[in-house]
């Protein structure tokens, strides 16, 4: 199956699946993203028989959501670690 097919069949399966689901507050997150995955995966689902092209379909998944404004993921960026300074004289 194409990945174009697939795109539209997973929204289509997430839309029914996630009816079915306790959702936090603030809308379904990665975490729900990834329990839909692996139901898909445990019940062998036909949806997964697309071309991932070396990727984690998952991640493909995951990003489908995003796109299509399913998921309220909000990732935070950690703060830069500072940097480490050189310890000891110069020569």
């Amino acid at each position: 199956m194409k990945q174009s097919e697939a795109r539209v069949l997973i929204l289509q399966q997430w839309d029914n699946w996630i009816l079915t689901q306790a959702v936090d507050p603030g809308g379904p997150t990665g975490k729900d993203s990834l329990r839909f995955f692996y139901e898909l995966q445990d019940d062998g689902s036909p949806l997964l028989d697309f071309q991932a092209r070396g990727q984690d379909k998952w991640r493909i998944i995951h990003a489908w959501l995003l796109g299509a404004g399913r998921l309220s993921d909000h990732w935070t960026t950690p703060a830069p670690r500072p940097a480490r300074g050189k310890t000891g004289a110069k020569n």
